[in-house]
């Protein structure tokens, strides 16, 4: 049995615009992916509303990946592969962090993965491949007062960001920029419609396939 864990933020959680409920498994991406890939594939959701590469938020407490990812890991371990997809909230007004930071807090991540299982392989496995997707920049603001314009250019230049990251660190990438386009957003600008989890799901199917197989 090949396990997945799909780790994000809101996107990867099942966000719905809008509302803010949560979209059924069988309709998020993360939720779809078991049934792309079929018999032999095990997919481990691990989305949450406001989460960041590396970031601590007084605000809205346990929202950084760097200080979860451990833990995360170790409870679904061993591993085949990692999905991670962060980036957006990271922009946000109040962190005051540039894109190339959020790189910084990427590249901090991966570290912290491929060190926990450096020390633990006995027991956990040896260190899962690792596909990092670059979040859908907002086209726009979609009127929330955590998001400026300077947060759209971070966000617009994190795909350039990541890729340089993957490429130094030795994992896979892909930009969701490439397969989810604005008119696939809510009125929020940031949230993906049904649509768009459907799409997104097939494309990381895709590329899992062409990892594992």
């Amino acid at each position: 049995m090949r396990e997945i864990l799909c780790f994000g933020d809101s996107n990867t959680y099942g966000y719905i615009p809008g509302s803010g409920q949560r979209y059924p498994r069988d309709i998020r991406w993360s939720g779809r992916l078991e049934g792309l890939l079929g018999a032999g594939y095990h997919v481990v959701e691990e989305g949450m509303n406001g989460r960041t590469t590396a970031f601590e938020d007084a605000l809205q407490p346990w929202r950084s990946a760097l200080g979860y990812i451990v833990p995360c890991i170790k409870s679904h371990a061993p591993l085949d592969l990692i999905v991670i997809m962060l980036g957006t909230n990271d922009a946000k007004t109040r962190y005051g962090v540039s894109a190339e930071e959020i790189g910084f807090g990427m590249r901090s991540l991966v570290i912290e993965i491929e060190t926990f299982f450096r020390y633990n392989a006995a027991r956990a496995g040896r260190c899962p491949k690792l596909l990092i997707i670059s979040p859908v920049p907002m086209p726009s603001t979609g009127g929330d007062p955590e998001f400026n314009e300077s947060s759209l250019q971070k966000q617009a230049a994190l795909a350039g960001v990541f890729r340089q990251v993957a490429d130094e660190m030795g994992c896979a990438f892909a930009a969701a920029e490439e397969w989810i386009g604005p008119e696939l957003l809510g009125a929020d600008q940031c949230h993906f419609l049904e649509q768009a989890h459907t799409i997104f799901a097939q494309r990381v199917a895709g590329v899992i396939r062409e990892l594992l197989e």
